[in-house]
């Protein structure tokens, strides 16, 4: 279905809905509420390619792959597992654009909390549907920006045996593609308990081709978000299936 100004949206009665896509998305559907304040990114653009250089090379041994997946400008989701606390710092810092991740509020506290915040990351209450997080989220979307997402919710086995509903809300509203974020074997870096990143083991950040998501007739059905957030989830699982491949 093509709208008004010509821009091509993905239904789920499009005949090729399914097929991904990372072509430019239309604008997002309306909300109400007042926008939320802009991030300008300046401690990303002028922080993370030394913070990278020796988190790289000194701290640990990361290496990137599918760099070129990552679009250069318009919003997008970046959705990926989560099995340790590298992940989070890892995607936002090794992405070639700046990322502002929904991280959980408990994080919020002394330091850490006043670097989440500098850093740009979004705070979202776990316990309750956070609208607050989510229109930030969608706002960041609609200004042209990256979102990070970890939508199992909270660290685990990183296997995406099952995701939250948000990232569906995110992407259906936001019109965005998702694009998929392996972060292997990171938990074996810093194991629960640890405080300080093993060198010796090497750990990778694959990110994976975007993809667009069936918007459904009724984007506000909680029966059509599970559906998406499941399709989503499969799309993620196999990523991380094909990142673990060796090379």
């Amino acid at each position: 279905m093509r709208t008004g100004n010509g821009r091509r949206v993905m239904t789920a009665e499009s005949p090729d809905a399914t097929e991904a896509g990372a072509g430019q998305p239309p604008a997002r559907v309306p909300r109400r509420g007042a926008a939320s304040r802009p991030y300008r990114g300046v401690v990303h653009r002028v922080l993370k390619p030394p913070v990278r250089f020796v988190l790289n090379q000194i701290v640990m041994r990361v290496t990137l792959q599918g760099l070129e997946h990552v679009p250069a400008t318009g919003p997008v989701i970046f959705a990926g597992n989560h099995s340790s606390l590298l992940d989070g710092p890892l995607v936002v810092i090794e992405s070639p654009r700046t990322v502002r991740c929904l991280v959980k509020s408990e994080m919020y506290g002394g330091i850490l909390g006043m670097l989440l915040t500098i850093a740009g990351q979004i705070p979202v209450d776990r316990g309750r549907p956070d609208r607050a997080a989510l229109h930030t989220a969608l706002d960041e979307l609609g200004r042209g920006g990256v979102i990070g997402v970890f939508p199992e919710g909270t660290r685990g086995t990183g296997e995406l045996e099952t995701v939250q509903h948000g990232i569906a809300y995110l992407a259906v509203h936001g019109r965005c593609p998702v694009l998929p974020v392996a972060c292997i074997d990171t938990a074996r870096a810093l194991p629960k308990g640890a405080r300080w990143p093993r060198r010796s083991v090497p750990t990778r950040v694959v990110f994976g081709r975007p993809f667009d998501v069936v918007v459904p007739a009724n984007p506000r059905s909680r029966r059509a978000l599970a559906a998406v957030a499941e399709d989503i989830r499969l799309r993620i699982a196999d990523h991380l299936v094909r990142a673990r491949l060796p090379s």
